[in-house]
C-alpha cells in the first residue's frame, strides 16, 4: 500500500510538470532583488544586470514623477530607468540557453516599458557576442507590454538582452517585468512519466 502511495504521488507530480508550460531564464527581471534608499535616486549595482555606466537607477513608489509605480501597478514594486547620466547608456542581462532546450523551438522575449522623456526604447537580443538587429518600441507615457518570438537558438548559446533609451537625456525610459521564456521539454517529461507508471505497475505486482 505504501509503495502505491509513493508511486502515485510520483506519477501525479510528473503529470503536472508535463503541463508546466514556460520557464523564464531572466533573473531579477522585476528589479526587486536590490535594496534601495527610497528617499532619493541612488544608482546601484543590480543583481544579474550590468550597465555601461557601472550602475543602474532603480525606482520605486517614493519617486513622484509619473513613473513611480511599477508596471504591475503595485506601490511596492521596483523597476529600472535605462538612463542615468545620459541617454547613451545601456543596461543588459545575460544568461545561457539550457542544455535541454529543443533546437528549433521558439523562445519568447517580453518586457514592460514606459517613456518618460524619451521617444522610445531600442532593445536587442544578442547571441554569442553577435549583435542582432535591434527593434524599437514607444509608448504614450503609460506602461505597455512588448512581446516577440526569438528563433534560431540552440543549447549553450550565450544570450544578452540589451536596452537603450532613445533620447530624453538622463530622464529617458523605464523597463520592468523582463522575461525570456522557453518551453519545458515535454518529451523528456513524458519519458519520466512512463517510468513512473512502470513503477506503479511493479508495485501492484509485488503486492498481488
Amino acid at each position: 500500500m505504501f509503495g502505491k502511495v509513493i508511486t502515485g504521488i510520483l506519477v501525479f507530480g510528473l503529470a503536472t510538470s508535463a503541463h508546466a508550460g514556460l520557464i523564464n531564464l531572466v533573473q531579477n527581471g522585476e528589479f526587486s532583488d536590490t535594496a534601495i534608499n527610497p528617499a532619493k535616486w541612488n544608482p546601484t549595482e543590480v543583481a544579474h544586470w550590468d550597465s555601461s555606466e557601472g550602475e543602474i537607477e532603480i525606482w520605486n513608489e517614493s519617486f513622484q514623477w509619473g513613473t513611480d509605480l511599477g508596471s504591475d501597478g503595485l506601490a511596492t514594486g521596483q523597476h529600472a530607468e535605462i538612463t542615468w547620466k545620459t541617454d547613451k547608456s545601456e543596461i543588459w542581462t545575460t544568461f545561457v540557453i539550457p542544455e535541454w532546450f529543443a533546437a528549433g523551438s521558439t523562445a519568447h522575449f517580453s518586457f514592460d516599458y514606459q517613456n518618460r522623456k524619451s521617444s522610445g526604447i531600442l532593445a536587442s537580443v544578442n547571441v554569442n557576442g553577435k549583435a542582432a538587429t535591434p527593434f524599437s518600441v514607444s509608448s504614450d507615457g503609460s506602461w505597455q507590454r512588448m512581446s516577440t518570438g526569438i528563433d534560431g537558438l540552440v543549447s549553450g548559446d550565450n544570450v544578452q538582452l540589451l536596452f537603450r533609451s532613445q533620447g530624453g537625456g538622463s530622464s529617458g525610459a523605464h523597463i520592468d517585468q523582463v522575461e525570456f521564456n522557453v518551453a519545458v521539454p515535454v518529451p523528456g517529461t513524458v519519458a519520466l512519466l512512463g517510468l513512473g507508471l512502470a513503477g506503479l505497475g511493479f508495485s501492484r505486482r509485488k503486492t498481488a
